[in-house]
């Protein structure tokens, strides 16, 4: 379990190749594609504090995606989302009680996803 986003991130650019980060972020480069890992809080919630993950997908105006991504905007703990004018699969995990097991895979699941939809586009 994470004492802290601080040990949190450390561990995720130990774990993962990362190229680009800040004390809130971390930009990765896994084998099945890109993602985006940071610290944040929950839309639903605004005092309750997530861990996002964000996989591209594919730009917005490319795919028929985008009209659902729209619609699950508002959903607070994972859907598609619009970044960037880039639809991606978004994930957010509970701060509180995370372990670097149940991240680590969350990051691979969300990766994994977002390349079997942009294969399918």
């Amino acid at each position: 379990m994470f004492a802290s986003w601080d040990e949190c991130l450390a561990h995720v650019k130990e774990t993962f190749e990362s190229d680009d980060s800040s004390s809130i972020h971390a930009r990765l480069r896994l084998e099945a594609g890109p993602a985006m890992v940071w610290n944040g809080k929950s839309t639903a919630d605004p005092e309750y504090t997530v861990v996002h993950i964000a996989s591209p997908i594919a730009p917005a105006d490319k795919t028929d995606l985008l009209h659902l991504a729209a619609a699950s905007e508002d959903l607070p703990l994972g859907a598609l989302r619009i970044m960037n004018e880039t639809v991606h699969l978004h994930q957010a995990l509970p701060f509180a009680g995370l372990e670097a097991e149940r991240l680590d895979q969350a990051i691979r699941l969300a990766v994994t996803e977002a390349h079997a939809l942009m294969r399918e586009i």
